[in-house]
């Protein structure tokens, strides 16, 4: 009763961004309106809330979603969100519930502004202003598509402008972490191992290429169990006397650390024997409810773009140019026959007077048609054409150019005569 309310409303809303007809499919309508199918997104957000009672204290009023026999498991409750989770729920968790009392790493000013300006030149500038013994540490992750994930370090001494190897690592992180977790780990084992050297204490700068881990060393405000333990690292290198900060770092743009900390942590992918800090991540987690969302979208509206985004190619679009591809891509422009009437023959004889037949098929059109075409790519007969945005200028000009999804009086590339059809 309660989805069937929601679902009301939530169609409702679709009608209202497209401006499409009550009778339109829910299927095209949904596809235009840019919205995944609702009990699959009700699901996703179930998923995600189960993932978050999974990582809660043992002692939470909540609790931890369980099994319940005797509950049936189409009703709410912590036994349907369990049998939503359970399929991920495996292996060691991580421990998002203990805390740590060491103060975050500073960030530092990056020689590099932004990620197109003298990448190299820049950065190699700044490791030549570093006082001699500053220690300069690369770190990075890497992910395969099978989902094997690994991280790399490597740690550098400065002296007479140059950059001396002092330590290097990587591990592998077994298939449930994510790049930005190997990121985080690979800190947290560069660190662990500045703390055995015999280097004298001074300044390190840890040089990531991830700014989101940049930030959580910065304020690690949801409790991530690699950058609290790599924090600890850190107060026990403060307490010797080192002082540490992070600085961004472009990465593949041939800046010597951080394409060597790239190759380490490729090679940690294939490493035979996880590392002993391999953990179920509560980030790897959310990726896969995301995941799983985007396939059953995908299953249930074939032709959507999967994104939480607005197009972006629809950005500076005017709203009647919009409206019209709506209206063309689900058969119910202006010059379309009710659905409940028959529609009329077109005038060039070939089909029915309806906006595919005219953006495909009519003789009528067809100069106007051959201008689309220069500037579009794609089979013109499947209603993906209508849908990628590569063609969205090209359909637009000739939208408006016909009159078609905007007006019911077509503009032909000749007056049809009256052997050719009765027109509408």
């Amino acid at each position: 009763m309660v989805t069937s309310t929601l679902k009301r409303t939530y169609n409702a809303i679709a009608r209202w961004i497209t401006v499409l007809p009550y009778n339109t499919r829910l299927t095209n309508l949904l596809t235009v309106a840019h919205l995944p199918p609702m009990e699959a997104y009700l699901d996703y957000l179930s998923l995600r809330f189960a993932i978050q009672l999974h990582f809660l204290p043992a002692h939470h009023a909540l609790g931890r979603p369980h099994p319940d026999q005797a509950a049936h498991k189409h009703l709410p409750g912590l036994h349907r969100l369990h049998d939503l989770s359970r399929h991920l729920i495996m292996g060691k968790l991580e421990d998002r519930t203990s805390t740590s009392t060491a103060d975050s790493i500073l960030k530092t000013t990056s020689p590099n502004p932004n990620k197109t300006t003298s990448l190299q030149e820049l950065h190699g500038n700044w490791i030549s202003l570093l006082p001699d013994h500053t220690i300069v540490i690369y770190t990075d992750g890497s992910k395969l598509d099978s989902g094997a994930t690994g991280c790399g370090w490597v740690i550098y001494n400065v002296g007479n402008q140059q950059l001396f190897g002092v330590k290097e690592g990587s591990c592998h992180l077994g298939s449930r972490a994510e790049v930005y977790d190997a990121e985080l780990h690979a800190v947290q084992e560069a660190t662990t191992a500045l703390l055995t050297t015999t280097i004298p204490h001074s300044t390190a700068f840890i040089c990531i290429d991830n700014q989101a881990a940049i930030d959580t060393l910065h304020f690690n405000k949801d409790n991530h169990e690699y950058a609290w333990r790599l924090l600890e690292c850190i107060a026990q290198l403060r307490s010797l006397g080192w002082t540490v900060g992070t600085v961004w770092c472009p990465s593949h743009c041939g800046i010597m650390g951080n394409e060597c900390a790239d190759t380490l942590a490729k090679m940690g992918m294939s490493l035979p024997v996880p590392c002993q800090h391999t953990i179920t991540t509560k980030v790897w987690l959310q990726t896969q409810a995301r995941a799983q969302l985007l396939q059953c979208w995908k299953q249930e509206l074939p032709l959507s773009n999967l994104s939480f985004t607005f197009p972006t190619h629809l950005h500076s679009v005017d709203w009647a140019d919009t409206r019209a591809l709506w209206w063309v891509f689900s058969n119910r422009s202006p010059s379309d026959a009710h659905p409940n009437k028959t529609a009329n023959p077109c005038p060039c004889g070939q089909d029915l007077h309806t906006s595919h037949h005219l953006l495909r098929d009519c003789t009528l059109l067809a100069q106007k048609c051959s201008r689309m075409r220069l500037s579009t790519s794609g089979d013109l007969e499947s209603l993906t054409f209508l849908t990628n945005p590569a063609n969205g200028l090209g359909l637009r000009n000739f939208l408006r150019a016909t009159g078609l999804g905007h007006t019911i009086n077509i503009s032909y590339d000749r007056q049809p005569t009256p052997s050719e059809g009765d027109g509408v």
